[in-house]
């Protein structure tokens, strides 16, 4: 019988490399399937901004609301002066400015952490501006209190009322967009 060749089953042959062999050259696929390059995607720099945002507003809202509660007894006096002598005025003219203090706070730590994309902060922060948006609608009612004693009319009062609460809501709406915006945005960047 005549051989043909090698068989499949022999080894195959071997060659020994020593220490002073280079390979050289650029490594190439089997298949010819290069495999594309994995990049992460970058977050949006868009919760850092309104986080900053919010931060600088809450600090503007505790100076704010200092100065309120240092000029608090000169309002008193003047309403004393006019004929309002209320237990409501009073109370209302000494807690508006606190209750505005600790939202401002509440509402810069919300900023803070949104500034680290945190999805928590959106919820902490409409809290606060839920407290605030109570405190402004109820600080327009004793303010419009405060008028129709002062003009004798009721209208007066009302209109100055009025004014209060869309005021408040305005703003207060102004700063809920602010917190709501970068979850709109990219929402997958918030943790």
């Amino acid at each position: 019988m005549e051989e043909t060749g090698p068989s499949p089953f022999d080894e195959p042959p071997t060659t020994e490399l020593t220490n002073n062999t280079e390979l050289s050259g650029t490594p190439s696929p089997i298949s010819g399937f290069v495999a594309p390059e994995v990049q992460g995607r970058q977050k949006s720099p868009m919760p850092q901004v309104f986080g900053i945002l919010a931060v600088i507003l809450s600090v503007a809202g505790v100076l704010l609301n200092l100065f309120g509660l240092l000029t608090t007894q000169a309002e008193i006096d003047l309403a004393r002066e006019v004929g309002e002598n209320s237990t409501l005025f009073v109370v209302w003219s000494w807690l508006e400015p606190i209750i505005g203090i600790i939202a401002a706070i509440v509402f810069g730590y919300a900023g803070l952490q949104l500034y680290n994309y945190k999805k928590q902060s959106i919820f902490i922060g409409l809290g606060a501006v839920a407290i605030n948006t109570a405190s402004g609608i109820m600080a327009s009612y004793v303010q419009s209190q405060l008028q129709e004693t002062l003009s004798d009319s009721s209208e007066w009062g009302q209109l100055i009322g009025g004014i209060g609460v869309v005021f408040t809501l305005f703003c207060n709406a102004c700063c809920a967009m602010l917190l709501v915006i970068p979850l709109m945005i990219s929402p997958q960047d918030l943790e």
